[in-house]
């Protein structure tokens, strides 16, 4: 039993220092740190971290100990002799709690300036700032991102947002990552239910407000529609285009006509397929950001 206990107590130690007060444990913690060019990016940087659900499975196994060893010692009792097969068997199951915090302290602590989610903004009255969905259930807050199978046009004039725009950005809903698997296979299954719906989307028609937010930015709130589990919602998005200046392009290893494209909306999960869900959400919204790399195909 002591094994396992210091095993415990070294997890919730871990587990405090950490900070995030997480639930789930990740296996190949996720953090953001700021990027001159895109605002922020994953880092390379992957962790433990260690959840309370691994610090409660320890601390069940501590109580089975203790019952085991009630249990061995009635049976030594009862044939009158030692069982060293159970004893050595216990000592094994002892000691094995013990590789998580040592697993957890080995990897390291998180990057310096890294975040666990992105920060929240304000930009016209949208809450921004994150990769994805950023969804708070169950008293956790976490990104929901859609890093994989993006693929999406742009078609209008950088120059003059005031003419007319279409753009169209397709993400494959399979390809949600929460930054834990089991959490990801749950959202992929129970709430986006990807094996009926494969594509999340987001499309604009029209441009209701531009202007110039520097030498190479442009600010733009412009009104379009996102589909999302089956249904269709009008949206407003707020913000920037950026035309990267070659330092930004070596950073970034990227060359040719690029525009940077960081924008913001909210969605009510009243108004989605989510909304028999809604109690397993913290909040009335999940606010959605979309990053984007855009590169000048065509005349």
């Amino acid at each position: 039993m002591v094994l396992s206990i210091v095993a415990l107590l070294a997890a919730l130690a871990r587990w405090q220092i950490q900070g995030s007060h997480n639930v789930y444990t990740a296996i190949s913690k996720r953090f953001y740190i700021p990027d001159p060019d895109l605002g922020w990016q994953v880092s390379p940087v992957h962790p433990v971290w260690v959840g309370l659900e691994i610090c409660a499975v320890i601390a069940a196994i501590a109580v089975g100990l203790a019952v085991g060893g009630w249990i061995i010692r009635r049976r030594e009792a009862k044939r009158g002799q030692r069982a060293t097969g159970l004893r050595a068997a216990a000592w094994l199951v002892a000691a094995a709690p013990l590789i998580v915090p040592i697993w957890a302290f080995a990897s390291g602590g998180g990057p310096r300036g890294g975040l666990d989610t992105l920060p929240a903004s304000t930009i016209q009255g949208i809450e921004a700032g994150i990769t994805g969905m950023k969804v708070s259930a169950g008293h956790e807050t976490f990104d929901a991102r859609f890093a994989g199978g993006i693929r999406g046009s742009w078609q209008g004039d950088p120059h003059d947002l005031t003419r007319p725009v279409a753009a169209q950005i397709n993400v494959d809903a399979a390809g949600v990552d929460t930054g834990i698997d089991e959490r990801s296979s749950h959202a992929r299954e129970a709430y986006l239910h990807a094996d009926q719906f494969p594509k999340v989307t987001v499309a604009l028609d029209r441009v209701l407000a531009a202007g110039q937010q520097g030498a190479n930015t442009v600010g733009f709130r412009v009104h379009g529609t996102l589909g999302l589990i089956g249904k269709t919602h009008s949206i407003e998005i707020t913000g920037t285009l950026k035309r990267p200046d070659a330092a930004a392009l070596q950073r970034l290893n990227l060359s040719g006509d690029v525009l940077l494209v960081q924008a913001d909306f909210a969605v009510l999960i009243k108004d989605t397929a989510l909304a028999s869900d809604a109690k397993d959400f913290d909040g009335d919204r999940i606010p959605i950001h979309v990053s984007l790399v855009m590169r000048h195909t065509s005349g």
